[in-house]
């Protein structure tokens, strides 16, 4: 999943701004897909290889998303081989701030600051964590880090304990050996 370009679009004088990550390491989860973030105002920071994007900011790839108040992307950055200014090469970094909710379709994780290193693809969330995985249960901690290509979790709690609650009631199986949608009614008992 490395890509090996970087491309961005950004819609000028928009209320929103939309940076689409091509060949680069950018990527939010496990997908080739462009990286898309819309935010209320966007500043790209040339000189410093970073953007920051503020205000009901959602970064999206794929199935995976990341919704936030403030987002910043910190790039790897080259400079022309004929001279001029540096320029953003790949995506190394994304820092999420206020209100972070990370959505995958297997995982749901909810903190106050994340940070999400693409060479490693790991996500760690701090602050109040509480991580989910469907109807199976419920973590809470301080701190979660989440490699995603390795389907890896670790949680810790700082001085407090890691708190955990898991959903051991079986579901029942319909006569074709599924487990029926939530809220579905109960198949018919056979006659």
């Amino acid at each position: 999943m490395v890509w090996s370009r970087l491309a961005m679009t950004f819609a000028a004088g928009a209320a929103s701004m939309t940076f689409m990550a091509g060949a680069a390491h950018a990527q939010v989860g496990q997908s080739d897909a462009p990286l898309e973030i819309v935010s209320d105002k966007s500043e790209y920071l040339q000189n410093e290889g970073r953007g920051v994007y503020t205000g009901n900011v959602i970064a999206t790839q794929g199935e995976s998303k990341i919704t936030t108040d403030k987002l910043t992307f910190v790039c790897s950055k080259t400079t022309p081989a004929g001279g001029g200014e540096a320029q953003c090469d790949e995506i190394e970094i994304l820092i999420a701030e206020g209100k972070v909710f990370y959505l995958a379709p297997d995982v749901r994780i909810r903190g106050d600051r994340a940070q999400y290193d693409f060479p490693t693809d790991t996500i760690t969330i701090t602050g109040d964590v509480i991580l989910s995985r469907g109807e199976d249960g419920v973590v809470r901690g301080t701190n979660v880090v989440y490699s995603i290509s390795e389907g890896r979790t670790v949680i810790t709690a700082g001085p407090n304990r890691v708190t955990s609650v898991f959903n051991t009631a079986k579901k029942p199986a319909t006569p074709g050996g599924t487990t029926p949608a939530p809220g579905a009614a109960p198949a018919p008992a056979p006659n």
